[in-house]
C-alpha cells in the first residue's frame, strides 16, 4: 500500500511540474493565436515571437519586453496612450509544447509553432 501511495504522489508531482515549471529556453519561439472569440486582445492567426533577450515582437502589441514568472508571463509594451502590460498563463498542450493562454474559459491561446 505504501508503494502505491508513493507512486501516486510521484505521478502527481510530475504532472504538477510539467504544468507549472518553465524555463526561458522552453518558451522562446514563435506562437500563433487560435482565438476565435474576438475578445479584446489578439486575433486568430496573430503571431507573437518571444526572443532570448526577454523582448518580443507581435502583430497585436508591437515590440516590448516580457517576464516569465513560474507559470505566467507578463508582456510590457508601449502604445499611443502610454505603457501597458498583458498577462497570460503558460500551460502545455497535448504534445507537451508550451502555450500562452489569454482566456482560460474560451481556451484562447498562443500555440507554439517554432
Amino acid at each position: 500500500m505504501k508503494k502505491i501511495i508513493a507512486v501516486v504522489i510521484s505521478v502527481l508531482l510530475i504532472f504538477y511540474f510539467l504544468n507549472h515549471f518553465f524555463t526561458k529556453s522552453m518558451i522562446v519561439g514563435t506562437y500563433v493565436s487560435n482565438d476565435n472569440a474576438r475578445i479584446d486582445g489578439p486575433n486568430k492567426g496573430d503571431t507573437l515571437i518571444l526572443l532570448e533577450n526577454n523582448t518580443f515582437r507581435s502583430q497585436t502589441w508591437g515590440k516590448g519586453t516580457y517576464k516569465l514568472e513560474g507559470s505566467s508571463i507578463t508582456i510590457n509594451y508601449n502604445y499611443e496612450l502610454g505603457k501597458a502590460s498583458y498577462q497570460m498563463g503558460v500551460r502545455r498542450n497535448s504534445s507537451l509544447q508550451p502555450k500562452l493562454v489569454f482566456d482560460f474559459d474560451l481556451e484562447s491561446c498562443f500555440e507554439k509553432v517554432d
